[in-house]
């Protein structure tokens, strides 16, 4: 269980935007970051807030094996939507 801290801090700190650098792609990033390096630290944050309540719920004692796969199916199409959705936000930001 411990092991959902770890996501949750680092995804408070860029949502924050603070360790944007860390992000890929970001690994240029200057401060003053721009709107765009914060944006994708937004959404980074929320992935990871995601990746904190997949951890806590593979910990969850007596779960039947095909809720993991249902768990990791669910992670996988929010990570491909955080996907998506970012690159299109950061394409209409830079038109």
């Amino acid at each position: 269980m411990l092991w959902a801290l770890l996501p949750l801090v680092v995804g408070f700190l860029f949502r924050r935007g603070h360790l944007l650098f860390l992000i890929a792609g970001n690994n240029a990033a200057r401060k003053p970051y721009s709107k765009e390096s914060l944006l994708a630290g937004r959404y980074v944050g929320l992935f990871m807030y995601a990746g904190a309540i997949l951890i806590i719920l593979v910990f969850i004692p007596n779960i039947p094996d095909g809720f993991y796969c249902v768990f990791a199916v669910l992670f996988i199409a929010l990570l491909i939507s955080i996907i998506i959705y970012l690159n299109k936000r950061i394409n209409k930001m830079q038109k």
